[in-house]
């Protein structure tokens, strides 16, 4: 089973960097990269470019046009361009550890797809770690350290807990997906058609899609105490639940819809 790697960014080559550095030094040895880029300027294309050209693994560079916030686009462009048979999706400013892509191949599972969580970064420790004046931690006691500082907030999504010792399988509640960290089957993305194209700016575009999945009778498996990520600091934006991306998303789950038609395929016109 080839792996495909999804790393969504836009305009920050200094975080997608790091990313890429933490992803072409993994355990596992059967996947590719394709840097989703929702337009971003050439800086970005000659580092990717660059990384690309000393990576064992393939890192591909699926850009888009720059014509607003467009994630959802921008993932299927990222679809269309890779190869693989299991797709896992991250944002370019998670930094994964060296058995990220292993731990998703062990939890991968026929009729689940799988979603992650995050270890949150204080704004100067990522500003440290970008400047090469500190390091992410790589025991449970510098993490801990880290933690008493208030470098991170919780060192739990470090722990790795096998299957078996907890129960993965957990309930089917959309709002658990967090597009930093998941990971889907690439037939289970062509039936729900992908991600909704018609969600423009940001807000609710993950929440709509885990809905529709969920809808398609794929049920959720739980990444935590495996696939944890360091997500570097960035302001947190509260989108208000109203305007036209929180209205699509009350409509797929109104009408438990299972596929959109502006997505992967453009069935119709949106």
């Amino acid at each position: 089973m080839k792996i495909s790697v999804i790393v969504s960014t836009y305009n920050n080559p200094a975080y997608l960097n790091l990313v890429l550095h933490s992803l072409i030094s993994q355990t596992d040895t059967n996947y590719e990269v394709v840097v989703a880029d929702d337009g971003s300027s050439e800086e970005t294309r000659q580092l990717v470019h660059s990384i690309a050209n000393k990576s064992a693994v393939p890192v591909i560079h699926a850009w888009q046009e720059d014509l607003g916030f467009r994630l959802a686009a921008s993932r299927n462009n990222g679809f269309r361009h890779a190869t693989g048979d299991y797709f896992v999706f991250i944002d370019g400013d998670c930094i994964v550890r060296e058995n990220f892509v292993a731990r998703h191949r062990l939890l991968s599972e026929k009729g689940y797809f799988v979603t992650g969580n995050r270890i949150l970064l204080s704004e100067n420790f990522s500003k440290a770690i970008v400047e090469r004046k500190d390091f992410l931690p790589h025991s449970i006691f510098d993490a801990l350290n880290a933690l008493r500082k208030k470098k991170i907030n919780r060192i739990l999504p470090l722990l790795y807990l096998p299957e078996g010792v907890i129960n993965r399988k957990k309930d089917d509640r959309w709002q658990k997906l967090r597009g930093c960290n998941f990971a889907v089957w690439k037939e289970d993305l062509l039936r729900t058609n992908g991600f909704n194209e018609d969600f423009v700016g940001w807000g609710f575009e993950d929440s709509e899609f885990a809905v529709r999945i969920l809808n398609a009778g794929i049920h959720r498996k739980s990444g935590n105490f495996a696939t944890g990520v360091f997500h570097l600091y960035h302001k947190e934006l509260k989108v208000p639940q109203e305007g036209p991306n929180w209205e699509r998303l009350q409509f797929a789950i109104k009408e438990h819809l299972t596929r959109c038609p502006n997505g992967i395929e453009h069935l119709e016109s949106s």
